[in-house]
């Protein structure tokens, strides 16, 4: 299904008159979305290296960014990509403010380096760990792909120790990437991977002091509330996956003229009738 709600991409005005660009990666970090089955295609992903030179693309230079990570992590091609990318916005003249709002695990803690100043909020957290991968082949190929992993967890190691500034030692840092260690804000403050930490709304937007904080809850509940729809429409259109499938496989087939055998591909389309949306 495809899914109109958007917020991986937003722009506001601060208080200078500036533009403000909304950065969020809150999601697995991923070339590709998931497979819609009506389209027969794979949905956009918006947590992908394309996406965000899409995005980067439409953002004139020297103008604030903010990102804002609650991310997993997911593919490394994918999020060294996206970092390097950040990194030439800087270069370009563009201040990226980055924004831990969650978790920044893995390749997603790689993507947040890239900011001019990180912010943690209470509670948030950072995770490293090396690089890992499923292997299959002989011997020689199991090396070869050890060999890769290596060369992997150097690269990222390169990326911290540039951020730190000079704050923790590769070898210190080494430890850390292979014992899997989480990072609470204080220890990321330690080791330079944060700038700072508070408990804030985000800065840059100008307050309207007119605003209504009822507003804000009231367009919660209507977020939240085409959420739960959408998730009912979802679970039932599995039921009725569900329901094709057993149909199929203990060769019951839906009630039609007796006078003709129903095919496999009409009791398929007959089920995916069934399954469109009724608004």
């Amino acid at each position: 299904m495809k899914n109109g709600m958007k917020y991986s991409f937003r722009q506001e005005v601060n208080a200078s008159g500036g533009n403000v660009h909304k950065l969020y990666v809150y999601d697995s970090i991923r070339a590709r979305g998931d497979f819609d089955w009506r389209e027969w295609e794979y949905e956009e992903s918006e947590t992908s290296a394309k996406y965000f030179r899409d995005r980067l693309d439409e953002i004139p230079d020297g103008e604030t960014i903010e990102l804002h990570v609650n991310s997993a992590g997911g593919e490394v091609g994918e999020g060294v990509t996206i970092f390097n990318l950040l990194k030439q916005k800087r270069d370009a003249g563009s201040t990226i403010i980055g924004y831990v709002d969650g978790m920044a695990y893995s390749v997603a803690m790689d993507i947040i380096m890239a900011a001019t100043e990180i912010h943690m909020g209470l509670g948030t957290t950072m995770f490293l760990h090396n690089p890992w991968m499923y292997a299959s082949g002989n011997a020689e190929q199991l090396r070869n792909y050890a060999d890769q992993l290596d060369a992997l967890a150097l690269a990222s190691q390169q990326l911290y120790l540039a951020r730190s500034g000079g704050k923790i030692e590769q070898e210190e840092l080494a430890d850390l990437m292979n014992r899997e260690t989480m990072l609470d804000p204080e220890s990321c403050l330690k080791y330079g991977f944060c700038d700072m930490i508070d408990d804030f709304k985000a800065t840059g937007i100008d307050d309207d002091p007119d605003d209504d904080p009822d507003d804000d809850d009231l367009i919660n509940q209507k977020v939240q509330k085409r959420f739960e729809q959408e998730l009912k429409e979802m679970l039932a259109r599995q039921q009725e996956i569900n329901k094709m499938l057993l149909e199929i496989k203990v060769g019951v087939q839906p009630k039609m003229d007796k006078t003709t055998k129903p095919t496999m591909s009409e009791t398929f389309a007959q089920a995916l009738r069934k399954m469109e949306v009724r608004k």
